[in-house]
């Protein structure tokens, strides 16, 4: 599955405090200032106060779907006032350049950018899914260093399963994975009679695979996609709101209207366990191939 950044950002927004999506109004388009804004869907004929103190977020998305350029020093507002009968919203400082008829704004509760931003990322990189690499061993007995081959691997536990083959996995070859210097090296390949390649399943985070390709220093923009499923990324964002900034989830579950940090820690044991990290099922011997026909004979590991 493909999900944005923007997708976990709102949903995890959802559990850290108030939040609300809404559009600038578009049958009176010449209301919008510098300063304001007018969002028919918080127009209200009473008195109660739903935006007050909340960061308003531009994307650029309008209600069709289409995107405008929005100047990164636009993106987040305070609200310092709202008036319920008109459905208006007075920003702390002004725009650069007003909002556009139908655009889209959020409000929330952390910091878009430098909190909910930060615990989204955080959150993704405690996200795994399953991978693999090809590697040549050599004739060394050092090891293969995995982590110059994949920068993301780096811990020794990430390293599921080895095997041999040819020119295609074949049966599973007995390794150990070690750290060495900040690296992870695989142990127990290598040789002079080691196989001409084996093939490493190992657990990846989320956060270095963006749009379908590598991408070791994560997502740029709100609209990158990532292949994670939404409830186990929203969950680890949500804990990791609990880590980072502490004093602000407080401020949001002390009345009782948000999950406390506990439940928080809880939902996330209960995704990682359907989607993160899991043993390998596989049982079998393993075989061992070598590159010289001299050598050619099957090793059965006991």
């Amino acid at each position: 599955m493909s999900i944005t950044l923007a997708q976990i950002q709102q949903a995890v927004a959802r559990r850290c405090g108030p939040y609300r999506q809404v559009f600038n109004d578009r049958q009176d388009p010449g209301t919008a200032t510098f300063d304001s804004a007018f969002c028919p869907l918080l127009r209200s004929n009473i008195e109660l106060d739903q935006v007050t103190n909340l960061h308003l977020l531009r994307r650029g998305e309008v209600m069709d779907g289409g995107l405008v350029n929005v100047d990164i020093t636009d993106r987040d507002r305070l609200v310092f006032n709202y008036t319920s009968a008109e459905g208006r919203v007075d920003v702390d400082r002004s725009w650069g350049n007003a909002p556009i008829p139908g655009e889209i704004f959020e409000f929330h509760h952390l910091a878009p950018d430098d909190e909910l931003g930060e615990a989204v990322l955080a959150g993704l990189r405690r996200c795994y899914f399953e991978d693999s690499l090809y590697a040549q061993p050599n004739a060394q007995y050092g090891g293969i260093d995995l982590t110059a081959l994949a920068p993301w691997i780096t811990e020794p536990w990430q390293v599921a399963r080895v095997q041999y083959g040819w020119l295609s996995p074949s049966a599973d070859a007995p390794f150990d994975a070690v750290s060495q210097a900040g690296h992870v090296w695989l142990q127990g390949t290598t040789g002079y009679f080691s196989p001409i390649a084996v093939w490493v399943s190992y657990w990846r985070p989320a956060a270095s695979w963006v749009n379908g390709a590598d991408a070791p220093d994560g997502p740029i923009s709100d609209w990158d996609a990532f292949d994670v499923d939404l409830d186990y990324a929203t969950a680890a964002g949500h804990i990791e709101a609990w880590h980072l900034f502490p004093s602000r989830m407080v401020a949001a579950s002390a009345g009782g209207l948000q999950a406390s940090q506990q439940m928080a820690a809880q939902e996330f044991t209960r995704q990682a366990l359907i989607h993160g990290p899991q043993r390998s099922q596989s049982v079998g011997f393993s075989n061992l191939f070598t590159s010289s026909s001299a050598w050619g004979k099957t090793w059965v590991n006991r």
